[in-house]
């Protein structure tokens, strides 16, 4: 029979005493197991509701997942069965020393390097069998009777190979302050995850507060995947390089499983070992810190001998009587932890499910979208879909909120607050990812809902026929090019032709540009240009040609000297090229000219970039595979180059290949990455721009980027090379700038 009326079950064999915790989906209760005499915990799925089928899943899953996993610092299971009620229940081990949020011992950097020592080989061996925790904060390690760590609270645990769909894909279960990168953005997760969670643990045991912060839980989320690695106090310095590879952004710079991890610590622990035997204060401590238990507990015994006859022999005054206190937990202690002395109150609405979205409902009639953390409508409809991910209430509820940021969306970019414009467009696309809304019509209907706000104020300021308008919408394209790339494209478009006040001469000969506006990438430059899409075709050089009678000149084979022997041109670089590939085998003569001619042909200004602005134009290359980007040296080259290094893909091109056939950059220019590298007005020697513009400036001109021969040994941001101004080469070709004129120019500024 259960010894508190109120709890509306029984176990057999087992006495319920009191409650102990209550968590998501369970509540632990503090029992007396009969037939062995001693106490445990039994944690019973829903005493307080009918479980739904999630639930149920997640209650299996946790049981399943527990009982693999024998290792002296993670919690163990009893037994396992159904109350009388038909709750399912898990009996185990009763910790009453506390979780570690509330423990006072961690200030000692040794103690901190023992505990995180202890939960990194629990979580390599749970690495091992296949098991990701997805939840590791200090509320789930909890302390046995001896004061070891043990991990507990696999309740959203990830198993690899299971059949049990513990929650949504794209769902992200856990704790906010604790979850890594990927898991806040609702990825692929596996050991790594966990490993940035005990690093976020450590640094909050050294420091005594967490490395992220926000007024809510999506901007302590964007937090983690914005934010750099803080720099620990100085007395704390040892540690930098230990957190800066627990808290890397990139799974890929962590530690790469728990034992590389503790060879880490090892290195922290080494280095503390070093400074104590610099210092004899602390080197004494740390002995008497090592002292055995037995010595620690005569000293114990004599000290207490001691104050009980001072107590007893000390003339009495008239104080009044004192009183015992008593420690309670810390607000937040795990589910296992050692309660307060008095029994809980019963519990909350906002803790059932119809609770919950009663709560959000009331959160955001006020107005509670995203604060106060703990207490906003985002949080509480997230938590229903994390117990129930097919609640369509919770899944409206989101979407209301989402709507009612867009709204604040739309009053900042009507204010031009650029920054809170930034701010609540990254929370709402971390709402979105959490509540795996990228797929919905809710998330659609945002866009959708953006997109007309946007083009209306796009619109109205062209209408204006005011270039600064247009050019103050630019934060904005760029924020929502996120998940709309055409929306910046469309204010470029919009710029390029308010700048066009004075349109110049056309020609069939003139190329298609791309506006380079003075900032790429938070790389800034002191003037905007306008530059090729693509590089130069042999179809563009022939009409040059054709229209100038200007000879070949002499062409070259970088590093094959027999080349000299070859009569080499732009027609003929040894290997077969199609009409719409880039032109090689040019000079720089070659190329200026044909500059000069675009020029007189067009009225604009066209001539070959500088060093620095072809630089400032290939800061757009987005991230991504190279091969992608650009045709370059890989398995399509066959044996010629049987020495040279290689990409490890095959386009099937050997040499050039048409132009405009790869992924562009971010401002839409084609082949910075391959094909050809590029002449440049820029020598070796430093000259003003009109110095440069002269043919006789200096003998060698400066070419950039990779070509089609390049291979993983070259990038195009860091190739480099330089040639005669009167021969070309098979591998480098050449693109123009444009200049734009100062109206157009002042446009592009913004």
């Amino acid at each position: 029979m259960t010894a508190n009326p109120g709890i509306p079950f029984e176990i057999p064999g087992y006495r319920i005493i009191r409650p102990l915790g209550q968590g998501g989906m369970a509540t632990v209760y503090l029992a007396h197991q009969n037939a062995l005499d001693r106490e445990v915990a039994v944690k019973v799925l829903g005493a307080d509701r009918a479980p739904s089928e999630d639930l149920i899943k997640r209650f299996e899953n946790e049981t399943r997942t527990i009982a693999r996993l024998d290792h002296p610092h993670i919690v163990s299971i009893y037994d396992v069965g159904r109350a009388s009620s038909g709750h399912l229940y898990y009996t185990l081990p009763y910790l009453p020393n506390g979780d570690l949020s509330g423990r006072a011992d961690t200030q000692d950097p040794r103690r901190v390097a023992e505990i995180l020592r202890c939960l990194a080989q629990a979580l390599g061996y749970a690495h091992q069998h296949g098991i990701v925790h997805r939840d590791v904060k200090p509320e789930n390690v909890l302390f046995d009777k001896l004061d070891r760590p043990l991990l507990t609270d696999f309740g959203i645990a990830l198993a690899r190979h299971s059949d049990v769909r513990v929650t949504r894909e794209g769902a992200t279960l856990g704790s906010t302050g604790y979850m890594s990168p990927e898991q806040a953005r609702g990825q692929a997760l596996d050991g790594r995850s966990d490993l940035y969670s005990l690093g976020v643990m450590a640094y909050e045991l050294l420091t005594g507060d967490l490395p992220f912060h926000g007024p809510d839980a999506l901007s302590v989320a964007l937090a983690h995947v914005e934010q750099p690695v803080p720099r620990l106090p100085p007395m704390r310095r040892q540690w930098q390089g230990f957190m800066d590879r627990c808290l890397a952004k990139d799974p890929a710079q962590r530690y790469q499983d728990a034992e590389e991890l503790l060879q880490g610590l090892d290195d922290v622990e080494e280095e503390l070992s070093q400074r104590e035997r610099g210092n004899p204060v602390q080197a004494w401590r740390r002995r008497l810190a090592e002292l055995p238990a037995s010595i620690w507990v005569g000293i114990t015994a004599v000290a207490g001998t001691l104050v009980l006859l001072a107590m007893l022999f000390w003339p009495r005054g008239d104080e009044a009587p004192g009183r015992f206190v008593t420690a309670t937990p810390a607000a937040g202690a795990a589910e296992l932890a050692l309660p307060a002395a008095d029994p809980p109150s019963p519990e909350s609405a906002v803790e059932t499910i119809a609770g919950r979205l009663a709560a959000a409902a009331q959160q955001f009639a006020q107005n509670r979208l995203l604060a106060p953390a703990g207490d906003n409508a985002a949080e509480s409809y997230l938590t229903v879909l994390a117990l129930e991910p097919a609640n369509s209430a919770a899944r409206d509820g989101l979407g209301r909120v989402l709507t009612a940021l867009g709204n604040g969306l739309d009053q900042a970019l009507n204010a031009r607050d650029d920054e809170a414009l930034r701010v609540q467009y990254e929370q709402a696309r971390m709402l979105a990812d959490r509540g795996a809304l990228r797929d919905s019509k809710v998330w659609s209907d945002f866009l959708a809902a953006r997109r007309s706000a946007f083009e209306h104020r796009l619109q109205a300021a062209v209408q204006a026929a005011s270039a600064e308008q247009v050019g103050a919408l630019k934060p904005a394209a760029e924020l929502l090019a996120q998940d709309q790339a055409d929306l910046l494209t469309a204010w470029q478009e919009a710029l390029r032709g308010l700048a066009q006040a004075e349109t110049p001469k056309s020609s069939e000969a003139e190329p298609a540009l791309v506006l380079v506006p003075a900032e790429v990438d938070g790389h800034r430059l002191d003037h905007a240009f306008e530059i090729g899409r693509t590089e130069v075709t042999r179809a563009e050089y022939a009409r040059f040609v054709r229209a100038t009678n200007r000879p070949a000149s002499r062409c070259r084979e970088p590093l094959r000297p027999l080349s000299r022997l070859k009569k080499l041109e732009w027609r003929d670089p040894d290997f077969a090229q199609d009409e719409d590939e880039p032109v090689v085998c040019v000079s720089w003569l070659d190329a200026n000219a044909y500059a000069r001619w675009l020029s007189s042909q067009t009225g604009a200004t066209y001539r070959l970039p500088t060093e620095t602005e072809w630089q400032h134009a290939a800061a757009s290359l987005q991230r991504g595979g190279v091969c992608e980007q650009g045709n370059v040296a890989d398995a399509s080259m066959g044996s010629r180059w049987t020495l040279a290094s290689r990409h490890k893909c095959s386009d099937g091109r050997a040499h050039t290949s048409p132009v405009a056939r790869y992924k562009p950059s971010a401002l839409g220019i084609y082949d910075l990455v391959g094909n050809a590298s590029e002449w440049t007005l820029s020598c070796d020697k430093p000259g003003s721009l009109e110095r440069l513009l002269q043919s006789s400036a200096c003998d060698e001109r400066v070419f950039r980027g990779t070509s089609w021969r390049d291979g993983p040994d070259d990038t195009a941001s860091s190739r480099r090379g330089a040639g005669s101004t009167d021969t070309g080469y098979t591998t480098v070709g050449f693109r123009l700038l444009r200049e734009l004129e100062p109206a157009r120019a002042a446009a592009a500024a913004h």
